[in-house]
Order: C-alpha cells, then structure tokens, then sequence
C-alpha cells in the first residue's frame, strides 16, 4: 500500500498534553487495527502552551485563541496536512472563527458528537465538561440541530469542575476525591432526566470511566478520534 493511500492527519495538540498524548494513542491504534502489519497514520502535531489559552479563554479573549489555533492550522497545512483537528473540546467556541481564517478543513468535534449522539437514538444529555462548554452555546447548539436536549449540573458542581480540569486533570494528577464528586455530580444528571452522559473535556474520561456510570457515556475523544480515523482512510476506513 502506498503511504500516500492515507491521508496526513494534522493535530493542534497541548490543550492539555495528557488528552494529546491519548489522541496520538487512539489514532495510531485504529489505523493500525485497520490496516494491520505494521501501518501507522502520518501525524504531524502543533503542540501549543496551555497556560495563554486558558487566561485567553477566562477573559473571553477569542479573538487570541482563534488566532494561536489558526496559525498552527497554517503550520500544519504547510508541513503537509490534508486535514487538522483540534484535541480540545473547550475552544471549539471559538471554531468558526478559526474556520473563517483556514483553508485547511476541521474536523469539529461538537458536530461529529451531536452527530453520533442523533445515530444512537438519543434525545436526552447529560454534558460534562470545562464550565465553558456547559454553559457557552457551542455545543447545544449542534445538539438543538440533531434535536437533542443537554442538561447540565448545578452551578456550583461546574465551578468544581473547571477548577479541578485547571489544577489536576491538565496534570494528570488527580485526588480520589475529586473521582468521587465528579461520579456523584454524573449520577445527578442521570437522576435529572439524562439517557446518556457526554464527556465533553478531553481530560473528564481521565477521571470517568464507561464501566462507573449505569447508563451510556459518549466520550467525544472516542468519537472525534473515529471521525479523524474515518477522514484520513477514505474507503479504507471501513467500520472504524
């Protein structure tokens, strides 16, 4: 098989390190399920520093983060990318904006979520993830365009969690404590009306795990890593 059979995925990685390093994981691992012997995809990856991001991010700087991700999406399309995705769920708020300044295509990880959570007959969701991405419009807005209802948890459980993704899950560092709140608050949302849970930050399945929660839990760097996998194989792709 020629390597250029396959198409050169680009990654905007660092948002944080651990996610990344699970995204360069759950790639290589299903091309190689797919394709066999000894194939791996070609990656290239713009690792970015996260400290800028997240201060960008609270003081609601989009305009700074849609600029960092569009460069590195021109870095990448320069370094031979048919395609990038962003390994971070929290500032896919700011994705149109980088869309509008890239020629490189995005694969959205809010849309392919939405979009898989419809193909599972699901009408109800329980969103986990950064306060950003359960409070801002980004992703109810691809859920409300599959006709999906989100619900979230309480104030104070997402000030929780954003402080815990900022201190201890970036790091990969993380308290049996904050296992055990984060389990109680996706109970809650179970108990609250939600069929499913959604892991919308890509460090939360660092701390919930399928096997913990009686009901189905969408982790979207499960789903994203597909849909990049489906895009860089075309026909190959198959079931992946």
């Amino acid at each position: 098989m020629s390597e250029h059979t396959v198409l050169k995925i680009g990654l905007v990685g660092g948002l944080s390190f651990p996610s990344t390093i699970t995204y360069y994981d759950r790639i290589n691992r299903a091309v190689n399920r797919r394709l066999g012997k000894a194939h791996s995809p070609r990656i290239v990856l713009e690792s970015l520093d996260f400290q800028p991001m997240v201060e960008w991010i609270a003081a609601r700087d989009g305009y700074a983060v849609a600029g960092e991700i569009a460069a590195a999406a021109r870095r990448l399309e320069q370094s031979g990318a048919d395609f990038f995705a962003i390994c971070c769920n929290t500032v896919h708020e700011y994705a149109d904006l980088v869309e509008e300044s890239v020629a490189l295509p995005l694969i959205n990880i809010c849309r392919v979520t939405a979009e898989e959570t419809a193909r599972r007959r699901v009408s109800t969701v329980g969103l986990l993830g950064s306060a950003f991405s359960m409070e801002q419009a980004f992703y109810r807005d691809e859920f409300a365009a599959q006709g999906i209802k989100v619900v979230t948890p309480e104030p104070d459980d997402r000030a929780f969690m954003q402080d815990s993704i900022e201190r201890e899950l970036c790091t990969g560092d993380i308290s049996q404590a904050t296992r055990d709140r984060f389990l109680r608050i996706a109970h809650d949302l179970l108990a609250s009306g939600a069929e499913a849970l959604v892991l919308a930050c890509t460090e939360v399945p660092l701390v919930i795990r399928a096997e913990d929660i009686p009901a189905p839990v969408i982790d979207t760097v499960d789903v994203h890593t597909a849909a990049i996998v489906r895009r860089a194989l075309g026909p190959l792709g198959g079931g992946v």
